[in-house]
């Protein structure tokens, strides 16, 4: 990994979140993950697929409030309303409720132009896959990095002038990343949001129901997104 990557990775770290809600008072249950954006919070709408409105009025994002010396942060959960949505294409906007983020005119992540982006572009994407589990094995809250390519790009129909609407990524992505930013590695620009993970039935142990990660993602194109913003 080359120092400027390590530079940009260690730039937009502090403004990707978790979200969860509450489903008891001493119980967190972690959806996905999102990113900051003009003091927005954007990531999939798929993640409040199979809550109840009292659900979805309790959601919350856990904000990364400090980074202290190298490796070690500090996170805070922090209530969050709908702004908007998008079903169509798997989109949803929050806003922070009555506490904000004493930075967060710091914590932003710029939004680049997803109709630019080319086969063959180096990416990653950044967000907290199996937090739950992870908490419970005693790491923590734990932030993971991938790096994959854009693999192929696909298009609203056959009609060459309708919008971008997927980038298929060489990449793995594993439950709790839906929402999380795509980033361009060379301008560090959100690119897009992981949408969907690919995966197939175990060949291993097919008796259980497991299902093995393929080396395919799916990601909305952030121009998409942009259309909410306006």
């Amino acid at each position: 990994m080359s120092q400027n990557l390590q530079k940009n990775i260690k730039d937009v770290r502090q403004s990707v979140v978790a979200i969860g809600f509450n489903p008891n008072p001493d119980q967190i249950t972690i959806l996905g993950s999102g990113f900051i954006s003009d003091g927005k919070i954007i990531t999939c709408a798929h993640l409040l697929n199979n809550l109840s409105e009292e659900q979805v009025k309790n959601l919350k994002a856990n904000v990364m409030i400090e980074q202290v010396g190298r490796d070690l942060e500090k996170y805070k959960w922090m209530q969050i309303k709908e702004y908007k949505k998008d079903v169509k294409n798997d989109l949803a906007v929050f806003e922070f409720s009555e506490e904000k983020p004493e930075n967060l005119n710091t914590l932003h992540l710029t939004l680049g132009d997803s109709e630019a982006m080319e086969i063959g572009q180096d990416i990653y994407f950044i967000g907290f896959p199996y937090a739950a589990q992870l908490i419970n094995d005693g790491f923590g809250i734990t932030l993971i990095v991938n790096k994959g390519i854009i693999s192929n790009i696909k298009r609203d129909g056959i009609d060459p002038e309708r919008k971008r609407n997927w980038f298929i990524v060489d990449a793995i992505s594993n439950p709790g990343n839906s929402g999380c930013p795509i980033i361009d590695t060379e301008t560090n620009e959100v690119i897009g949001i992981m949408s969907i993970s690919f995966r197939t039935q175990s060949q291993v142990m097919k008796e259980l129901d497991i299902r093995e990660p393929m080396h395919i993602a799916g990601a909305k194109p952030i121009n998409l997104v942009k259309e909410l913003l306006k």
